[in-house]
């Protein structure tokens, strides 16, 4: 069963993995290059990663232990982040 949870600070690593995956591989071919490695270049400062991520403070998707997804919700209504392994 997925479990759903806030967002904890030891969880940017993993929703940085999910993300740069999504972005990389599961939307690689709607994207030009350029746009790729502008949203999710190689090499990222991860504390610029976790500062996002808090702010965001979105919901932790987990199944059998491990993040399957995330997404946030604002308080406008805004869905900026909504990233699941396919």
């Amino acid at each position: 069963m997925i479990k759903i949870r806030p967002y904890q600070a030891n969880d940017a690593e993993a929703l940085w993995h999910l993300f740069f995956n999504t972005v990389h591989v599961v939307n690689g071919r709607d994207y030009s290059q350029a746009q790729i490695e502008a949203w999710a270049p190689e090499s990222f400062d991860m504390t610029v990663w976790q500062n996002k991520m808090t702010d965001l403070q979105p919901f932790v998707a987990k199944l059998d232990g491990m993040v399957v997804g995330y997404c946030d919700l604002q308080t406008d209504g805004l869905i900026d982040h909504f990233f699941f392994y396919p």
